[in-house]
């Protein structure tokens, strides 16, 4: 049986919900390779996308299913309820601090059977594990993610099935798969292939949870490798020999397939390993561009119609028209953060673009058109969650703040603006920030908390960020424009009043633009706003009322 035992995992392939939520998690966060974009195969309105080492090796792979919309899925019985990458085990406390300062849903280290493991989720809810690997000589993926080569994940370590009854799926993982019981732990059994290294590697756990619900945040199939077609077809003989439903061979235009599934429900997949990702598109482009294989190519402009525009961490040198066309990546700087680079004219002063909760560094960017189309641009992703919503700061409730994750946050940014200012060449300090809601309210904490950090801002739907009074600041020279809305039930006419007395007190020019919607910015005040701007960068002057 062992001639035809399969040498490891080839991958794991999950479904998500947001697209590009996925691409920034999985390339930006985790620090894989995007090795492909293609599209379901069975739904070419979807994309299927592929990340990876450098090469998409098997072993290495974890692939999405990302449909917009989807429900929140339910881990339980008879599905793979965690997927473990192999990280160096002196990366673990490296990984935790990461993943604390990205405000990633994280759980403290714990030791399981001898071996330190992190678990975390990713943005729609999917289980993985960063388990320490000691020995684990595979190279990762060391791109531009900013990710130390000696801490970047190695591939796939192995993956847990949840089983309401494990013993049928553990017969057939060694009689009819030819795995090795290598483990048994109390309710947890592991199962090894291929000399039980990382990547080869199945953990079996007795599960009293209801049967799980497949949705968004859960693994749609595991995928074990077979070297080739022929060992493929053995496996197949094999299947249909044991009474498995098993499909027929399946064109994968990067691997074959055959499916079936274990008694517990777990969808299993035999892949080969050949001919691999390279066969559409060269090693050093791969997931750059949308590939199809010959069958959907004459369907292509009617499926790229129908996908989401990606935006992918490499794209750092938009062209003016588009301002969602690119992103840059700060590499080796003291904070790494999601965000976009827009290079403008060196004769205007910069822009910095903060969201509101539950935006992105994707949000503002139509403003620029607005306010001025030249500047250069740096628009931020917080890094604080929400329920899964980007924010820049913690509060206790709505409405109030959590001052002490407040000031942490203002040091975090600055510190962030000050690599910025070196990577892209931008003069210290001659940044305008443009805030809205809980990102106008750090510009306003930004300003008082780190004065050198901001020439001026434009709040918009802006809050009092401090309840007792800000840190004592002097800011003379600097200019703010506060755009609050009459009705706004939290940035309040008080609140207005409040923070513009701040302002004055602390030496700044401050002009108010009040409008008379609730929490929103107010379009028709774009140009004035831009008139404003025009007349108050730095070393112009201000007026009070605009």
């Amino acid at each position: 049986m062992n001639d035809i035992a399969p040498a490891g995992l080839h991958h794991v392939t999950a479904i998500a919900a947001d697209p590009q939520e996925n691409v920034d998690f999985y390339t930006m966060v985790l620090g894989l390779r995007l090795v492909k974009q293609t599209v379901n195969f069975d739904d070419p309105g979807t994309y299927h996308l592929y990340y990876g080492d450098s090469a998409g090796s098997p072993a290495s792979i974890l692939t999405f299913f990302p449909w917009r919309g989807v429900p929140a899925g339910r881990n339980g019985a008879g599905l793979t309820t965690a997927t473990a990458f192999s990280v160096p085990p002196e990366s673990i406390g490296w990984w935790q601090n990461r993943l604390t300062a990205l405000g990633v849903d994280a759980e403290a280290p714990t030791d399981r059977d001898g071996t330190e493991v992190l678990t975390l989720r990713d943005p729609h809810g999917l289980v993985l594990d960063l388990v320490a690997s000691p020995g684990d000589e595979r190279s990762g993926w060391d791109g531009v993610s900013g990710i130390p080569t000696e801490h970047a994940v190695r591939g796939l370590h192995s993956v847990t099935l949840s089983e309401s009854v494990t013993e049928p799926t553990q017969r057939l993982l060694t009689e009819l798969l030819g795995m090795t019981l290598s483990e048994e732990n109390g309710d947890r059994s592991r199962f090894a292939m291929a000399g039980g290294e990382a990547g080869a590697l199945v953990d079996v756990a007795a599960s009293a949870a209801a049967r799980g619900l497949q949705a968004g945040g859960t693994v749609h199939h595991v995928a074990f490798r077979a070297p080739d077609r022929a060992t493929q077809e053995s496996w197949q003989r094999r299947l249909v020999a044991a009474g498995l439903p098993v499909t027929d061979i399946l064109d994968r235009q990067y691997f074959t397939s055959i499916y079936f599934r274990e008694p517990g429900g777990v969808l299993f997949e035999i892949a080969t390993d050949t001919p691999g990702f390279t066969v559409d598109e060269p090693l050093l482009t791969l997931g750059k561009s949308l590939k199809l294989p010959p069958w959907l190519e004459p369907s292509r402009a009617q499926i790229e119609n129908a996908l989401p525009t990606l935006h992918l961490p490499e794209d750092d040198v938009p062209g003016d028209s588009n301002p969602r066309a690119g992103r840059g990546v700060l590499v080796n700087t003291a904070l790494e953060r999601p965000h976009v680079w827009l290079p403008g004219s060196p004769s205007h002063a910069p822009l910095l673009f903060l969201h509101g909760t539950g935006g992105d560094e994707h949000d503002l960017l139509p403003l620029r058109e607005h306010l001025a189309p030249r500047a250069p641009v740096l628009s931020v992703r917080g890094t604080v969650l929400e329920n899964g919503m980007p924010r820049f700061f913690r509060r206790l409730r709505e409405g109030v703040f959590d001052e002490d994750d407040l000031r942490h946050q203002v040091d975090e940014l600055a510190t962030f603006l000050q690599a910025a200012e070196q990577h892209y060449d931008v003069s210290p300090g001659t940044w305008t920030a443009v805030g809205f809601s809980n990102g106008a309210n750090i510009a306003s904490a930004l300003l008082f908390g780190r004065t050198g950090s901001l020439a001026g801002a434009i709040l918009l739907a802006a809050m009092v960020p401090y309840r007792d009074g800000p840190p004592h600041a002097d800011l003379a020279g600097r200019n703010v424009l506060i755009s609050n809305g009459r009705r706004d039930p939290m940035a309040t006419a008080e609140h207005t009043s409040t923070l513009a007395e701040q302002f004055r007190t602390a030496g700044a020019e401050v002009t108010l633009l009040p409008h008379d919607g609730g929490h929103t910015i107010d379009t028709r005040l774009l140009p004035r706003m831009a008139d404003w701007l025009a007349r108050t960068r730095p070393g112009g002057a201000s007026g009070d009322e605009a």
